[in-house]
């Protein structure tokens, strides 16, 4: 039987022990804080460039903002679709979200995630702060909010001929938007498929 060759020597590894050990608890203790200092807005604001203020809502004034500002990279997208994009009804359209996991409403209050809504030639909702509404389509006009409650990240819009806008929003489980969301962009619905 052959011996097992030491990478380390026990002397070693005892001697390192207690300064690893106060490393990582240094590290922690640094995650920590900095996690704190950054959990308002005015200190994500000054601890992170990184927020990419296109992508998130600017109809409302700083003031009005009663929600964490996202700190990070957090925006929704479109994946398969763009502005100018010339389209036949029903198409498919992706989209997805960085920096927050995507969850079902029915999971309930889980931190760091929401779902997907789509705002159908409707601009942002003028209170930011209300759950995004509902409608039901009629005879006469197709639906303004698509609700993808389930989680869901990808549909089949299916829209009259014409341009229409679109923009992504991304909510908590009570529909009430997190400061996320995709530029607007609009496409044009050329006809039906056949």
């Amino acid at each position: 039987m052959t011996a097992q060759r030491q990478i380390f020597p026990d002397t070693l590894v005892k001697k390192s022990a207690p300064a690893l050990l106060a490393l990582s608890m240094l590290i922690g203790a640094a995650l920590v804080c900095g996690h704190v200092l950054a959990a308002t807005p005015a200190a994500a604001k000054a601890t992170d460039t990184h927020v990419d203020t296109d992508s998130i809502i600017s109809t409302i004034n700083a003031s009005e903002r009663t929600r964490p500002f996202p700190v990070g990279e957090k925006l929704a997208y479109f994946v398969n679709i763009k502005d100018g994009d010339q389209v036949r009804s029903p198409f498919r359209v992706a989209f997805a979200v960085t920096g927050m996991g995507v969850s079902p409403v029915a999971a309930g209050d889980i931190h760091g995630t929401g779902h997907h809504h789509i705002l159908i030639d409707m601009p942002m909702p003028a209170d930011i702060k209300a759950p995004i509404p509902f409608d039901k389509p009629n005879e006469y006009q197709h639906q303004h909010y698509k609700h993808f409650g389930n989680g869901e990240t990808e549909t089949l819009l299916d829209l009259p001929a014409g341009k229409h806008t679109l923009r992504l929003l991304f909510a908590d489980h009570n529909h009430v938007p997190y400061y996320i969301s995709s530029k607007e962009i609009t496409v044009t619905v050329l006809d039906k498929t056949h």
